[in-house]
C-alpha cells in the first residue's frame, strides 16, 4: 500500500507540474501575441502619421521653390541656365539636386557648381565660371573661347582684351595650348594664326613684323629681338621674324624693302 500511494503521489505531482507548465506556456504565447498586436497597431499608426506628414510636407505651399539665388552666374550662357532652372522646381525637399547640378555643369561656361537649399523656399547656386581668352570671328559674330579652346558663347561685339585668332578649327586647336605664353603679350596682340612648318604666327599691334616664336618664351624672344633691332640696319623692310631656334634670328624681308637695302 505504501508503494502504491507513493506511486500515485508521484504521478499526480508530475501531472500537476505538466499542467502548470502548459498553462505558463499558453499565457506566455497569449502575452506575446498581445504584444505583437500592439506593436503592429503602433507600426500602422506610425506609418499613417508619417504618410500624412510626408504628404503635408510635399504639398505644403510654404516649401515650394519660389526663387533661385545665383552667385557668379554665367555671362554668355544666361539663357541656357535659365532654361535649365525652369525645368526644376516644386517642393524644395523633393528636388533632385544631383540632376540639377549635372545639367548645369554641362553648360560650357560653367567649370563647377555647388547647390544648397535655403529653407523654406530658396535654392542657392554658386557657379565657378570659365573665362574667355580667345575670340574668333565667323559667320558674322565672335566666338568666345577659353584658354583650352572651349567655346563659351557668341557675341556680336567681343569683350575687350581677348586674343584674336585666325584660321580654321585645326589651327585654333593647335594655338590653344600656347595660352600661357600668349598671356604675357595679351594686350599687345593683333592676331594669332597657325601655319606649317613654322607653327605659331604672331602679329603685335606695336610692330610691323610677323613673329614665329616657336614653342616657348614668346615674350622673352620678342623682347631680345627689339633690343637689337636698331643695330641690324634693316629699317622697315622686315616682314617676318623667325625666332624658333634659340640664339638665332632669321628674317624674311618685304619684296620691295622701304628705304635703303
Amino acid at each position: 500500500m505504501d508503494g502504491q500511494l507513493k506511486f500515485e503521489a508521484e504521478f499526480f505531482r508530475k501531472s500537476n507540474n505538466l499542467t502548470v507548465r502548459r498553462e505558463k506556456q499558453i499565457r506566455l504565447i497569449q502575452v506575446r501575441t498581445v504584444h505583437l498586436l500592439l506593436l503592429l497597431v503602433l507600426a500602422l499608426l506610425a506609418a499613417l502619421v508619417i504618410s500624412r506628414g510626408a504628404s503635408y510636407v510635399l504639398t505644403c505651399e510654404a516649401l515650394q521653390v519660389r526663387q533661385f539665388r545665383l552667385r557668379g552666374q554665367p555671362v554668355y550662357a544666361r539663357a541656357q541656365v535659365a532654361a535649365i532652372l525652369r525645368r526644376h522646381g516644386g517642393n524644395i525637399l523633393a528636388m533632385d539636386m544631383k540632376n540639377l547640378q549635372a545639367q548645369l555643369q554641362e553648360v560650357p561656361e560653367v567649370a563647377a557648381v555647388s547647390i544648397r537649399r535655403v529653407l523654406p523656399d530658396t535654392v542657392e547656386i554658386a557657379f565657378t565660371r570659365r573665362r574667355p581668352f580667345y575670340r574668333h570671328f565667323s559667320n558674322g559674330s565672335f566666338r568666345l573661347l577659353d584658354e583650352a579652346g572651349r567655346e563659351l558663347g557668341r557675341r556680336e561685339h567681343a569683350p575687350p582684351g581677348l586674343v584674336p585668332l585666325r584660321g580654321d578649327e585645326a589651327a585654333m586647336a593647335a594655338i590653344a595650348p600656347h595660352a600661357r605664353e600668349l598671356r604675357a603679350l595679351r594686350g599687345r596682340i593683333e592676331y594669332v594664326a597657325w601655319g606649317e612648318p613654322r607653327g605659331i604666327e604672331l602679329k603685335l599691334l606695336d610692330a610691323d613684323e610677323v613673329f614665329h616664336p616657336g614653342e616657348n618664351d614668346f615674350a622673352g624672344k620678342i623682347s631680345r629681338y627689339f633690343r637689337i633691332k636698331g643695330r641690324l640696319g634693316l629699317g622697315a623692310g622686315v616682314h617676318r621674324v623667325d625666332l624658333r631656334i634659340p640664339g638665332r634670328i632669321y628674317f624674311e624681308l618685304h619684296e620691295e624693302p622701304q628705304g635703303e637695302s
